[in-house]
């Protein structure tokens, strides 16, 4: 009987998100002035180039690549791969603050949705990448 291998620790939290986007010069200045993140990094390399957002809390990190083998397409959750991102807000004051800040922008969204399993406002960024800001249900 062979002994059984030991289980790895616990995933614990979520590191980063990498996001391609097609025009670095139009969607750092747009998720910096648009969710208030600031720029940590930026790095040129042999595939393209990576900017590193994060909040000022450091609670999670976006890098947005431009890959010089760009394929031209633009994003759709209906194709294999990321579906939507979802950032959590501590309420609904707070997501009625985030509408009204879309609305000072012009960034187009979605009418603020009130579910059973929470609440949510729907927007996309300049690559037409389908972001969310959510409430988890109350009590």
């Amino acid at each position: 009987m062979t002994p059984e291998a030991p289980r790895p620790g616990p995933i614990d939290a979520l590191h980063h998100i990498s996001l391609t986007v097609s025009d670095l010069e139009r969607s750092v200045p747009w998720y910096t002035e648009t969710l208030g993140l600031d720029v940590v990094g930026d790095q040129q390399h042999a595939e393209g180039r990576t900017v590193v957002l994060a909040p000022s809390s450091g609670a999670f990190v976006i890098l947005l690549q431009e890959h010089k083998a760009h394929e031209g397409a633009s994003f759709s959750e209906h194709r294999p791969g990321l579906d939507h991102l979802s950032f959590r807000v501590d309420g609904i004051d707070t997501l009625e603050q985030w509408r009204a800040h879309f609305d000072e922008l012009g960034v187009a969204h979605q009418a603020l949705r009130k579910e059973q399993f929470g609440a949510v406002l729907i927007f996309r960024d300049p690559d037409r990448i389908q972001l969310e800001l959510f409430v988890d249900p109350l009590g």
